[in-house]
């Protein structure tokens, strides 16, 4: 983990641990930076929604896994 003292290193650490790819993430500093934070609160809203797109289709499928498994188990099989 990153030295908590160098704040830029810790901020660094967190963007890329939510995902973020290196363009993204120099981009979250520069508005960090440039103390644009309505800016940044923006771009990290759009981006946690993307993220909650994702785990709603991604539990979709485990819904249809679960049903196609418990229907299996439930008629002996196919």
């Amino acid at each position: 983990m990153a030295n908590a003292a160098d704040k830029t290193a810790v901020i660094t650490e967190n963007l890329r641990d939510m995902g973020l790819d290196d363009e993204m993430t120099a981009k979250c500093l520069m508005l960090i930076e440039e103390k644009r934070y309505a800016e940044l609160e923006k771009l990290l809203k759009a981006y946690r929604q993307s993220l909650l797109e994702s785990v709603h289709k991604y539990n979709d499928r485990i819904d249809c896994l679960d049903f196609l498994t418990y229907t299996l188990r439930k008629n002996g099989g196919i």
